[in-house]
């Protein structure tokens, strides 16, 4: 189809990870990706090219991921993107919905302009069970020493090179970690991650590292030797995927409306669209 026959769209959706392969296309495997684009081509009649703004594992949730697709200038039936996106959530599996779904420009990349990210990991602890939570919580039996937590997450935020921590397929390891904040409420421990970009594993395998903190097997400013230290941290251990959840990309023009601080720009542009370049968290 000609370029000036089409538009396009920008969609926020969100999808529990348990029985995806992951989120980018993969032959013979279930994706976020392959089921939109299956969706997509079933509506509109041809084959239409899903972008999104990241990765995310087998068994990663998400509540904000970002995509990018265009589709004819005239939908089949008409109605426009209202219509087309209560057309995709009824022909999506109940594992995967479109949140919101508007108008974008042809030369959005939702992976490139993406300016923040921002996941969130929770660890049900004290052998606490929580059955409906048991897909999206990492559940544990010890009990968890979240102030010192706390102390070990503060060394890590700033920008630096974090190749202990994951892995880059062009070597490129530098990332800006913004905040990294741990937070308790009863047995329920959630770490708030937020980052230019990520690192293959990179949350994971830090929330790896601050719960052998919270274990008391490594002293907070122990975090300072092992991402010094050239190898990969434990091993390169990381934390089950289940716990994990993508819950926003910040672009500039949701901190522009609000410029204010990096960290108000972080808390409140994100809920306009819900991260810089680079892999995202598997």
């Amino acid at each position: 189809m000609a370029a000036n026959a089409q538009r396009c769209a920008r969609a926020v959706i969100e999808y529990d990870g348990t029985a995806f392969a992951g989120s980018q296309v993969q032959p013979n495997a279930r994706t976020v990706q392959g089921e939109l684009e299956d969706a997509l081509n079933r509506l509109i009649g041809e084959r239409t090219r899903v972008h999104l703004a990241g990765r995310t594992d087998a068994g990663v949730h998400a509540t904000g991921q970002v995509v990018a697709f265009c589709y004819p200038r005239e939908l089949p039936r008409g109605g426009g993107l209202p219509e087309l996106r209560r057309r995709l959530n009824a022909a999506l599996p109940p594992d995967l919905a479109v949140r919101s779904l508007r108008p974008a420009s042809r030369s959005f990349d939702p992976r490139r302009e993406a300016r923040w990210r921002v996941y969130r990991y929770r660890i049900m602890m004290n052998g606490a069970s929580r059955p409906l939570d048991r897909h999206r919580t990492h559940q544990i039996d010890e009990r968890l020493d979240v102030e010192s937590m706390r102390a070990a997450a503060a060394r890590m935020v700033g920008e630096r090179d974090f190749a202990a921590l994951g892995s880059h397929r062009q070597g490129r390891t530098v990332r800006d970690l913004a905040e990294l904040r741990v937070t308790r409420r009863g047995n329920l421990v959630e770490l708030r991650v937020t980052a230019n970009a990520f690192l293959r594993r990179m949350v994971r395998s830090m929330v790896a590292l601050l719960i052998e903190v919270g274990r008391g097997r490594l002293e907070p400013e122990g975090v300072d030797r092992l991402l010094a230290g050239g190898g990969r941290v434990l091993h390169g251990r990381a934390a089950p995927p289940r716990g994990l959840t993508l819950e926003r990309v910040i672009y500039a023009s949701a901190i522009k409306r609000r410029p204010r601080t990096t960290r108000a720009a972080l808390d409140e542009g994100g809920r306009t669209d819900q991260a810089k370049t680079g892999e995202q968290e598997t």
